[in-house]
């Protein structure tokens, strides 16, 4: 897409990468690549008029290593233009603290199911105590275990 209005008409899941590739005036300014993760079916965000729409917002910025000084000029001459604060709908603040509790969350639920692994281990463990001790009882009851003949207590015959 090259020219407005940018419109894009893909079809699938409705999530899916595109390439942007930027170009500046001044033809020896290198074109900009960037990538952008676009979601058609995002959740719906209410606007305070109350209508709905989709919103997935996301910040890029382009830094200049070393621009020509054509550009340089143009850049440091012209007074930035500053997003407005209403521009945005997402209250990134609000999702920040929101996916610190969900990571939060997540770790404390690991942890939880770590220590619930490690009493299951340590139970194993001292079952495989209590049976080996009284495999050991056994055979040592029953006989010589080197020679693969012990009496079974129930028969009293001996087996292989």
């Amino acid at each position: 897409v090259e020219k407005p209005p940018y419109e894009v008409t893909e079809t699938g899941w409705g999530e899916f990468e595109i390439q942007i590739r930027i170009y500046f005036v001044d033809v020896n300014e290198k074109p900009v690549t960037a990538f952008h993760y676009l979601r058609l079916f995002q959740p719906q965000v209410t606007l305070p008029n109350g209508k709905t729409m989709v919103a997935a917002e996301y910040y890029d910025e382009i830094v200049f290593q070393e621009p020509t000084m054509s550009m340089y000029k143009v850049l440091s001459h012209l007074e930035g233009r500053k997003a407005e604060p209403r521009r945005f709908h997402t209250d990134f603040p609000f999702v920040r603290k929101r996916t610190q509790e969900m990571i939060n969350n997540a770790r404390s639920e690991i942890n939880k199911e770590i220590q619930d692994l490690m009493d299951s281990l340590k139970a194993a463990h001292e079952l495989i105590g209590k049976y080996s001790k009284e495999v050991d009882s056994l055979e040592a009851a029953a006989g010589n275990p080197e020679d693969g003949s012990f009496t079974c207590e129930n028969s009293g015959q001996n087996t292989l």
